[in-house]
């Protein structure tokens, strides 16, 4: 194979993810939050795609292709994608055993409880709780925890990640492609300076690969188990006062 024409595949693939990214981009809207890179290269996408019209057609080619399977994602895509946080404070008669209590429900629930912290003792004691359990689960776990105390507060925050998922589909997918292709690209580099180039484009689009893989599989695993933020307070009657110094002054003053 020429040199030339090594180059010139190589500045096709950088020119595809140009218009691919451009694509996506468009399907993405503003549900990505700026955490997928794009592609930015291709610096000779308009000198390669005038001299070589059968390049600039594969490239709409691909683009239309890509687009097409992103817009079929969308419409198989029924179940939407939705992370859900809870935030509760409940009060309880004695926080140690409430502690017990939701870690208890956590373990019940096929979830687990990823954090605890507790200050003070006794009836001034607070904890707070972070537990993790299957999005199926959270509204079994938020009911269980109503019967151990007054709720003061409660919400649950549900964020719709839907589409930027659909998007990070798409851009894996063109990514995988196109370093199958940098890699036949490889097999065929017929110089040093050939082999060096196909090189650096294949790390680099592996490094964004490896970084979408990242942000797909963690909105994943968001989507897959909800967190619960918990707070557990005691009321206390007064400091220094306890239930049975004011149980005595009631029985005194009954007896008067």
């Amino acid at each position: 194979m020429r040199l030339n024409g090594v180059k010139r595949s190589l500045v096709s693939l950088a020119t595809s993810g140009v218009i691919i990214a451009t694509g996506i981009g468009l399907l993405s809207g503003c549900g990505s939050n700026g955490a997928t890179p794009a592609f930015e290269d291709a610096p000779y996408s308009d000198e390669v795609a005038a001299e070589t019209p059968e390049l600039a057609s594969e490239m709409s080619m691909d683009a239309a292709g890509v687009d097409g399977g992103a817009d079929s994602r969308t419409d198989s895509q029924t179940d939407q994608q939705i992370i859900r946080t809870a935030y509760v404070s409940v009060d309880v008669d004695d926080v140690a055993t409430g502690v017990a209590a939701i870690a208890d429900l956590a373990a019940d629930l096929e979830g687990q409880l990823q954090s605890q912290s507790v200050q003070g003792s006794g009836e001034d004691s607070t904890a707070n709780m972070t537990v993790r359990v299957p999005a199926s689960n959270l509204d079994t776990l938020l009911a269980s925890i109503d019967t151990l105390g007054e709720v003061t507060s409660s919400s649950v925050d549900a964020q719709d990640v839907t589409v930027e998922v659909i998007d990070l589909e798409a851009r894996i997918t063109t990514l995988e492609e196109s370093i199958d292709r940098l890699r036949d690209l490889q097999s065929q580099a017929a110089s040093v300076a050939d082999l060096v180039a196909v090189e650096s484009e294949l790390s680099t689009r592996q490094a964004e690969l490896e970084s979408l893989t990242a942000r797909r599989d963690y909105l994943t695993r968001q989507v897959d188990m909800s967190t619960a933020y918990i707070s557990l307070t005691s009321t206390t009657t007064g400091p220094g006062v306890t239930p049975d110094f004011l149980g005595g002054l009631e029985r005194g003053w009954n007896s008067l």
